[in-house]
């Protein structure tokens, strides 16, 4: 008889197992049973842990700064608004309004082609692409002289950047086991508030120019520049899995392989399947995370507008840029601190999602609710409102955790994203309470499937070796058709 399969904690330094000759070179597995193809893998603790050290020192900072320099890229048009973008351009009424849309619509009709290029090709080469054209586009605002220009590089924009996430949930979870994933893919979004600190210095030093071409288009060249650099270090430095991973040994390799398996999402699998395409359509989970990720979304508004709402505050130009910088902080923060909460508390994700949303619907009252006159008061709930990534990052957690299956993954983190498209696009900053049961019916949904397959998963691992077990999570089945498969909410 055979017991369930091992968690990463449940291994001893002497258990083993076969990974059969015969799973090597089959184009239907994924790359992570070609990785460890005819070895024998020992869970040796200290090995493990070694790898997933080395993982967070190489792998996690590229994405952070990654994430750090796509939101300051986004966000430059913020800083753009108060040195002088809007009159030097002409732009009147809804027009930037118009411009912050673009880059969503943008967004959106990049994620199906997303889909497609992540399934063909190894996320991280076209992460590097992404962040390489998108510095190129940025360049490209600084000879904008009128809307219609703007407009044509903001949905460009938009279309380069929308590659990003889509990849970033892949690469998350093909290197993290699914407990490790909230706190790692939070630290790694946690870097839009480092953004938002380094944007604040960057705008304030730039403001100070006064010769040569205007502040605005210093700021363009300034991130597009850096951009361009990252892109071509990130080729190089950002491996494509753990079989071509330079910073590890071959017993780290396959070790890094092996936390993953029992995620049962796999690594990475090239061949496209229609049958998981249909259950991406057909998944209650497909549209309950399209529908929270539009919600959440909608304020999402205030990257752009946030410098705007400050100056509005009857603040000067300079005095702006470094009040926005605290926003970044809380953001930091909070988002460490919740997702660390999801790491020690197993299966708390969706409360920390409410969580979030309480804070964020804290500061929303307070600027809605307070005085004109009292700036503290609205400086403070304006921080707050910060909050309202960490619920959307859990909620990429929640994707990335409980969807197996390549082409499943894709399509289901590219209509979540059309989500997040659609939310920003809506634009006008709001909170609705009515969110939380959306979380909590999701949640209760996962528990009950849980316990649905829970006597199938029994009845297998009593008729099934370790070995027959093991290579469940390569197989490239999705969660539905992976009996060993089991949900986290």
């Amino acid at each position: 008889m055979s017991t369930s399969a091992p968690t990463q904690h449940d291994r001893h330094e002497d258990d083993e197992i076969h990974v059969p000759e015969k799973v090597h070179n089959t184009s239907n597995v994924d790359i992570g049973a070609q990785i460890v193809a005819g070895t024998v893998i020992e869970f040796d603790q200290v090995v493990m842990r070694r790898a997933l050290w080395k993982i967070d020192l190489w792998v996690l900072p590229l994405l952070a700064l990654t994430t750090m320099l796509q939101f300051l890229d986004k966000s430059t048009l913020s800083y753009a608004a108060i040195f002088g973008i809007i009159e030097d351009t002409g732009l009147e009424g809804t027009d930037y309004s118009w411009l912050a849309s673009i880059f969503y619509f943008g967004y959106l009709l990049m994620q199906p082609i997303a889909a497609h290029i992540l399934q063909k090709l190894q996320p991280a080469k076209c992460l590097a692409a992404s962040v390489f054209f998108w510095g190129v586009i940025l360049f490209m605002h600084t000879v904008c002289d009128n809307w219609g220009k703007l407009m044509a590089v903001r949905f460009f924009l938009g279309m380069t950047e929308g590659v990003v996430t889509p990849a970033f949930m892949l690469i998350s979870s093909a290197w993290y086991a699914r407990q490790d994933q909230p706190l790692r893919m939070g630290i790694w979004f946690s870097f839009n508030g480092v953004a938002l600190i380094l944007g604040g210095i960057l705008a304030y030093g730039l403001g100070h120019i006064q010769v040569g071409i205007a502040s605005w288009k210093w700021m363009f060249l300034v991130t597009g520049a850096l951009s361009v650099l990252w892109a071509v270090l990130l080729w190089f430095m950002l491996p494509d899995h753990q079989g071509t991973a330079w910073f590890l040994t071959d017993a780290e390799k396959r070790a890094a392989v092996e936390m993953v398996r029992h995620n049962h999402t796999g690594i990475h699998n090239n061949n496209f399947r229609s049958g998981q395409l249909w259950e991406a359509l057909t998944d209650v989970k497909t549209w309950a995370f399209f529908l929270m990720a539009t919600i959440w979304n909608v304020p999402n508004s205030i990257a752009t507008f946030g410098n705007l709402v400050i100056k509005n505050f009857d603040y000067g130009v300079l005095e702006t840029t470094l009040l926005g910088m605290p926003s970044g902080a809380l953001e930091f923060i909070v988002m460490i601190a919740i997702t660390y909460a999801c790491l020690r508390l197993s299966n708390t994700r969706t409360w920390c999602m409410t969580v979030a949303l309480t804070i964020a619907l804290v500061g929303s009252i307070m600027v809605f609710a307070a005085p004109y006159s009292n700036k503290a008061a609205l400086l403070c709930g304006y921080y707050l409102v910060y909050a309202f990534p960490t619920g959307y990052i859990l909620l990429l957690a929640m994707a990335s955790a409980n969807v197996a299956g390549h082409t499943k993954k894709v399509v289901t983190n590219s209509l979540l994203l059309i989500g997040y498209s659609a939310g920003n696009i809506i634009g006008p900053q709001f909170f609705k309470t009515n969110q939380q049961p959306r979380y909590l019916c999701l949640r209760f949904y996962l528990v009950w499937q849980n316990k649905s397959r829970a006597s199938a998963r029994q009845a297998l691992e009593e008729i099934s070796t370790e070995e027959e077990l093991a290579q469940y999570g390569f197989r490239n089945l999705t969660d539905k058709e992976n009996p060993m498969f089991v949900y986290v909410y």
